[in-house]
């Protein structure tokens, strides 16, 4: 018995052996993949707006290789699978574009552009005085417009005041001045709205938004980048201000560097929000080529008012272009110190 258990494990043991071993299957050789060679983008390329008539519209190309798949990302939400497309986009805005170009191994490349659509490029429209006592307000763009839609102020809810290209809204008084906002639609569904300051001598541009640099006399005690420093005084809101606190004196003086020589025949200015005895009360404003040699073109004396963040516009006669601005601020209301919340420089020629 012994015997036979015996012989039972070693055939077991012999065709564990066989199997697992004994037999041995020729190995296959291997065989290696080419690489498939890497996508490249190698160009971008934004062109537009295609038209004045069409200023949403754009168009982009990209040079690309070695690719399976393209996808363009145009920073609104949408994107395209084509190479090269046209694109509208429907608001103004800065738009961050990617292409981004793919293989069939899932490797990529991408190169990234910018489209910076702005509303004060496409709406526009002007104010002139009727002999019937009104201003004309007229919209005055090439784009292809749909609708329009005017609001008196800076808000666009609730219904607009007219939905035709141009109205006739009341003269103002001599030193008045009135916000109106217009809001168009193109053909294409693209909306934009830009509001604009009005008077009796037209619609004034805001010539200060078209690139300037300012330098002041007497700085704010923390610096012009601090949150009362002298940048404020130029930086679109009228809910913050330049201050000098116990450093003013009667020789101050604010300036303005435009990119290019621009003809202002206004200015405005936003009172403070607190302490109205900072108010400046007299004020000379001289024009100037070459920062040296300067001439007076509007001169202000006992400018008073208690009401806060008001805006007054200050017009005058000038047709001479001047690439440097200046306002010497003579007199504040009483005591050492000075605060304005804004100052723009305008034009309605």
């Amino acid at each position: 018995m012994k015997k036979k258990n015996t012989l039972l494990a070693f055939s077991i043991l012999l065709a564990f052996i066989l199997l697992s071993g004994g037999c041995k299957k020729a190995l296959e050789p291997t065989v290696t993949e080419a690489d498939e060679p890497k996508p490249t983008v190698t160009g971008l390329a934004i062109t537009g707006p295609v038209s004045q008539k069409d200023p949403f519209t754009y168009v982009f190309t990209g040079q690309i290789g070695n690719y399976k798949e393209v996808i363009w990302s145009f920073g609104d939400g949408t994107t395209s699978y084509e190479k090269d497309v046209t694109h509208t986009y429907l608001a103004p805005g800065i738009y961050k574009v990617v292409l981004k170009a793919q293989n069939t191994l899932g490797y990529w490349a991408q190169q990234e552009g910018q489209v910076i659509i702005r509303p004060e490029d496409i709406v526009n429209f002007t104010a002139e005085a009727q002999p019937d006592g009104t201003l004309k307000l007229q919209a005055a763009m090439p784009a292809e417009i749909q609708t329009y839609a005017w609001y008196e102020g800076t808000l666009t809810t609730g219904l607009p005041i007219s939905t035709a290209a141009s109205l006739n809204i009341p003269m103002l008084s001599t030193v008045s001045f009135k916000q109106m906002t217009l809001k168009i639609k193109t053909t294409k569904g693209a909306e934009a709205t830009y509001t604009k300051i009005v008077t009796n001598a037209g619609v004034l541009n805001d010539v200060t938004a078209q690139g300037a640099s300012l330098t002041v006399s007497n700085e704010n005690s923390s610096g012009p980048y601090s949150s009362e420093g002298s940048l404020k005084l130029i930086d679109g809101s009228n809910t913050t201000k330049f201050f000098i606190g116990g450093g003013y004196s009667s020789e101050f003086w604010a300036q303005q560097k435009l990119r290019t020589p621009v003809a202002v025949n206004a200015y405005v200015f936003v009172s403070g929000n607190d302490a109205k005895e900072r108010d400046p009360k007299n004020w000379d404003l001289l024009g100037s080529n070459d920062g040296l040699t300067w001439v007076i073109l509007d001169s202000r004396a006992d400018i008073i008012s208690d009401v806060r963040y008001e805006t007054r516009v200050y017009s005058f006669s000038n047709s001479t272009a001047y690439s440097h601005y200046r306002v010497n601020i003579k007199a504040v209301r009483s005591g050492g110190a000075m605060q304005l919340e804004e100052w723009r420089l305008m034009s309605t020629l």
